[in-house]
Parts: structure tokens; C-alpha cells; sequence
């Protein structure tokens, strides 16, 4: 009953709340670090959109778990059109929401606006890639928690933190020299891997690939990882690996997952007796279930999780609507 309801973006700042339902007239509206509630529901930028200053998108979800009332928060473009990520946007955040632009996410569009700096995405998807520069070397910087990645990660000598992140099948992490990429707690599946990067920090991470999933890389610290393979690096040199656990195939590393396709019925949870438990360099797991703040289960945003909506089709004796709302609290 709630997914049928039309799509709204409250647009709160320093003035009084405004409404709207088009993408671009809340950005035309918004001022430096206001805040963005997006509804669940799909929003159309058939011309894609750019954002240039500091503002804080706030969406119902992405994932099923967490939207089933709402519906997941998801921007679209049309044709092949890009959303973008201006220097003048630099102390945004965006959490709860699946990005599917027709062409590409990316920070710019031209070396002369691509770097905004403490950027963090929580908890978003990406079903296109993402570039964190438009022309090497850019001097953005970013924090990716708890996301998933379909497409490419490229950092274009942005720098970026990732944490408790899933990168699914075709989902490469590359170009992030000559130095700023730190990768933590992460799983790259199947045939993504880690590739033409320099200097990196890689700790508690699974990789499935079954080839080397370090590839054409040099200076990367790379400890307590879980790999499918024997090798870690190919057609790299300067490397340093400690405690790294090798062939361990993913039908023994998780609890499900099998075909390195990332579907939101997988659990990345390892399996009891894997290796990996308690293995990672904190004492705490190797993967996204690792750290004193595992990856959140449905990825929930920190507004709160509405778990049921309940209206009924008629008004009772006393001309009331009855309406059921159900919810719970998050505490991150």
C-alpha cells in the first residue's frame, strides 16, 4: 500500500520544509548543507544531475530487507546520462540509497571541479561505476561504508577509505595511485578484483577470484586476507603480505554464496570453522561481519526502519481512517 503512493523529496534546511517530486528542482531549491529525505520509490534525471554543493541525501533503503513498506530509494538516469559530483560538493553525504545513472557516477565532470573532499557514502548501492576523478591525478577523498558496488570503483588519484563493503562479479577496483586507497573488511567476488594501483593499505578482506586478485600493483601493505588461490600478486613487484589464508574456495568462506554474483539472498557471514573467523587483525573476522561495527544486516539507514504500514480502505463509525504504523528505532 505504501510503495503505491507517489514519490517525495522533503527538502529541510535553515527555512521552512518544501516538497518536491523532481530530482533537480530540490537540488535548484537547496542550500550548502541542507538535507534531502528522499521516499522510497524510483526518481527519473533523464539529464542526470550534478551536485555542487554540501547537501545530505537521506533515502529509505536499498535493500529488500529494510524497504519492503517503503520501497528502496533509487535514482535514475536517462539514456546516458551521468550523475555528477562537483569540487563545491566536497562534505556531503549520502546514506539508504541505489544509484543507477543511464551513463556513469563521477566526480566532476572535468579536472577543473573534481575534487570534492570528505565525501562518505553509507550504505548506498552502485549499479554503474564510480569515479572519484575525471583526469589523474585528482585530489578528491571519500568514505564508503557498508555499500555495494556493481560496476568499477575508480579512484583516478582520488583517495578513499572502504569499509565492510561487497564488490560484486564485474565490480574492479582500480586506478588509485600513487597512493590513497585504504580497503578494509571488505569481499570482492569472483572475477573483480584489486588492480593498477599503487601504495594501498589492504587488511581482513576476501578475495574469490580464483586467479591472483592483486593485479599490475606495487607498494600495497596487504595482511589477513582470505583468498582462492595460492598466488596474490601478478605482474607486481614491491608488495607486503603477511597472514594471508590461501585456497579457501567460497562454498567453504561463506555461509551462502556461489556463483560470485552478489544477490541480496547471499550471507557473507563465514561459515562455522572457516579459518577466518576471529583472523582478522583486530581479533575480530576477516570479511564485512568483522570489526567493532560489523556490516548491519539489510543495510538499514540510521532513520528509522518502518516495518509495517497498515491503512485501511475505509473510514470506521467515528470517520476515522485507521492506519497501523509500525517501526524501529536504529541505533547507526
Amino acid at each position: 500500500m505504501a510503495q503505491a503512493q507517489l514519490q517525495r523529496i522533503v527538502l529541510q534546511g535553515s527555512g521552512a520544509p518544501q516538497v518536491f517530486t523532481d530530482i533537480n528542482a530540490a537540488l535548484a531549491a537547496a542550500q550548502p548543507n541542507d538535507k534531502l529525505y528522499f521516499s522510497g520509490g524510483v526518481f527519473l534525471a533523464d539529464t542526470g544531475f550534478t551536485v555542487s554543493i554540501p547537501l545530505h541525501f537521506i533515502g529509505a533503503g536499498m535493500h529488500p530487507d529494510s524497504t519492503n513498506v517503503t520501497g528502496a530509494t533509487i535514482l535514475v538516469g536517462g539514456g546516458s546520462a551521468d550523475f555528477h559530483f562537483t569540487t563545491g560538493s566536497g562534505g556531503s553525504s549520502f546514506t539508504g540509497i541505489h544509484f543507477n545513472p543511464g551513463g556513469i557516477l563521477r566526480y566532476g565532470p572535468t579536472d577543473l571541479n573534481d575534487d570534492p573532499v570528505n565525501v562518505l557514502f553509507e550504505r548506498c548501492s552502485f549499479q554503474k561505476s564510480m569515479l572519484l576523478g575525471s583526469v589523474e591525478p585528482a585530489a578528491s577523498s571519500s568514505v564508503f561504508d557498508e555499500c555495494v558496488f556493481y560496476g568499477q570503483l575508480q579512484g583516478y588519484g582520488g583517495a578513499a577509505v572502504i569499509e565492510r563493503c561487497v564488490f560484486g562479479q564485474s565490480a574492479h577496483i582500480n586506478i588509485f595511485r600513487p597512493s590513497g586507497l585504504i580497503l578494509r573488511n571488505s569481499v570482492v567476488l569472483a572475477a573483480a578484483g584489486f588492480q593498477n594501483s599503487e601504495n594501498a593499505v589492504v587488511q581482513n578482506c576476501v578475495f574469490t577470484y580464483d586467479g591472483a586478485p592483486l593485479w599490475q600493483v606495487g607498494g600495497v601493505q596487504i595482511t589477513n586476507c582470505i583468498i582462492n588461490n595460492d598466488v596474490m600478486f601478478s605482474n607486481s613487484s614491491g608488495n607486503a603480505e603477511t597472514n594471508t589464508i590461501y585456497n579457501q574456495l567460497p562454498a567453504n568462506t561463506f555461509v551462502s554464496e556461489t556463483d560470485g554474483n552478489y544477490q541480496f539472498t547471499d550471507d557473507l557471514h563465514l561459515l562455522p570453522g572457516s579459518p577466518g573467523i576471529g583472523a582478522g587483525n583486530d581479533g575480530t573476522d576477516i570479511g564485512i561481519y568483522g570489526t567493532s561495527s560489523p556490516f548491519k544486516p539489510g543495510n538499514v539507514p540510521y532513520n528509522p526502519h518502518y516495518r509495517q504500514a497498515s491503512i485501511a480502505t475505509a473510514t470506521d463509525a467515528n470517520g476515522d481512517l485507521p492506519v497501523t504504523i509500525k517501526v524501529a528505532t536504529q541505533p547507526n
